[in-house]
């Protein structure tokens, strides 16, 4: 594949942030440099669906799915970068990466990358039952998230290339904090009276989400380390 453009679809502020430095805007085309645009479209299928056929309008010649996600396998730790060769839809569709860029990618890094699969879900899983239960039903997947199954749909539908980038935040072993997930918007902005609401009602979670936080920082490096290969448009 030789690409002139690449778009990157992005769910939240702090993952755009690992990868350009400049002013963000949500759900609309943010150039980051001549060969890379991205678009932070909020969490959850349709919001990404809408992003890559934003820009898809746009002129990008493939699409990168861009981001966090959690672990399913038990072996995979915050920071574990996610290069996958297959996603997984929860209703059994399969859709394969571009392996060439993939391998380009890996190459042009200094951390290791794993492969095998992602599992993209139309809604948050963040308890450990719901993660055993996604691995016994994909037991090749390595971790989940919510944008990547819409974004490899579009590109198969467009006829082009994509590749998916991820960094795991939470381990398969670790429920999310309900004040974790309901105490932001969709592009990750912290609500503060839900948080304090939260809070007040279970002060003890405050520990869980400090280490939350120090995960999050651990994923948010790594895609910091990856962001230089994307940057410099690496595609075979």
């Amino acid at each position: 594949m030789h690409c002139r453009r690449l778009g990157v679809v992005v769910a939240l502020d702090a993952e755009a942030q690992a990868l350009h430095a400049g002013a963000l805007r949500h759900d609309v085309v943010v150039e980051v440099n001549a060969q890379l645009l991205l678009v932070v479209s909020g969490m959850g299928p349709e919001r990404a669906m809408a992003a890559a056929r934003t820009l898809l309008a746009a002129g990008v010649d493939g699409l990168v799915s861009w981001g966090t996600a959690g672990a399913l396998q038990p072996a995979r730790k915050p920071g574990d970068l996610l290069l996958p060769e297959v996603v997984f839809g929860a209703s059994s569709q399969t859709w394969s990466v571009d392996l060439a860029w993939r391998e380009i990618l890996a190459q042009s890094l200094s951390l290791p990358a794993y492969a095998g699969g992602l599992l993209s879900v139309a809604t948050p899983c963040g308890s450990v039952a719901a993660k055993s239960a996604c691995l016994l039903d994909f037991p090749l997947a390595q971790g989940v998230d919510m944008e990547s199954g819409a974004i490899a749909a579009i590109a198969d539908a467009a006829g082009k290339p994509f590749v998916v980038i991820r960094s795991i935040v939470d381990p398969a072993d670790q429920s999310l904090p309900d004040a974790a997930t309901g105490s932001v918007d969709a592009y990750g902005g912290l609500q503060v009276l839900k948080l304090m609401r939260g809070l007040l009602r279970h002060p003890a979670v405050c520990v869980d989400l400090m280490r939350l936080g120090a995960q999050m920082q651990k994923a948010l490096n790594t895609l910091r380390a990856v962001a230089p290969s994307l940057q410099a448009g690496r595609v075979a």
